[in-house]
């Protein structure tokens, strides 16, 4: 009988040749957060449950409002746009296949009940996209604990958060002046996010680590999120040559950004010892 051979998990491929995967410090390491997500850290700690992450895009604001802090009553999501409706926020009748309608809760309200017993985090994305009635909708049930309800439209049963609900907002937007006041109201805590949070750059190759913090970090005109790095290391896992993956994923900054991996690399080597 032939014995089978075992699987073998494919392999990373190999950095660009002269670079030398850099060493990152851990994700969880409080001593290296940069200074943003230390003031994220601390808001959180001190039981902040309304929260403005704004800045560039890419830098892991969704990210860390998905996984910083408690989130022990469930986190969810809700990507805001102009097509929404309040389906999305606080559900929808679903045909069965047996005939009849069965209820299924929305982001919000499966965020709002939690775990059953203490409230869960709705991560807003873009909320400053949503349409007007989107927006109305939100902002109530983004009101306080003792303030935010609402009567589902069959049952009239009346649902409000439980303890511990809290709400992380994420926007591209640049300046906080261009929020509407209403919603600013609502998050009394703002921080700017400038840098990628180590937890996002640690799902990239180490090699590609520091180069996407600098790019993350660029002006405007030569600046890449970490999820463009992340499909460039996609790219280079399925096999594809370095130049050509790079090429399809920063276009005519490829040479800039393949320079940046190398000279990061380069300066990241021992020094030789003298003979």
């Amino acid at each position: 009988m032939t014995t089978p051979s075992p699987t073998r998990t494919p392999k990373r491929p190999a950095p660009p040749e002269s670079v030398v995967a850099p060493t990152t410090p851990a994700p969880d390491d409080a001593t290296q957060l940069p200074s943003c997500w230390r003031d994220v850290r601390d808001a959180l700690a001190a039981g902040i449950d309304r929260l403005v992450l704004f800045g560039p895009p890419g830098t892991g604001k969704t990210y860390a409002g998905l996984t910083l802090g408690d989130v022990a009553g469930g986190a969810y999501r809700l990507i805001c746009n102009e097509d929404m409706t309040a389906a999305d926020v606080t559900g929808h009748f679903m045909p069965t296949a047996d005939g009849t309608w069965k209820w299924l809760d929305g982001s919000v309200l499966k965020a709002w009940d939690g775990n059953g017993s203490i409230g869960g985090r709705i991560v807003a994305d873009e909320i400053d996209r949503a349409s007007g009635d989107v927006l109305s909708l939100l902002l109530n049930m983004f009101d306080n604990v003792e303030s935010a309800s609402w009567q589902h439209p069959d049952s009239g049963v009346v649902h409000r958060p439980r303890p511990g609900f809290s709400v992380i907002m994420t926007t591209n937007v640049e300046d906080m002046r261009d929020l509407p006041v209403a919603l600013k109201d609502r998050f009394p805590v703002a921080i700017r996010i400038d840098q990628p949070h180590p937890g996002a750059l640690a799902r990239l190759s180490p090699y590609l680590r520091a180069p996407a913090a600098a790019a993350a970090a660029a002006d405007k005109a030569r600046r890449f999120s970490v999820r463009s790095f992340m499909a460039f290391d996609r790219l280079r896992e399925s096999g594809m040559d370095l130049e050509r993956a790079a090429f399809l994923i920063f276009g005519n900054h490829s040479k800039d950004i393949l320079d940046a991996i190398r000279v990061d690399a380069v300066s990241k080597r021992p020094a030789k010892k003298a003979s």
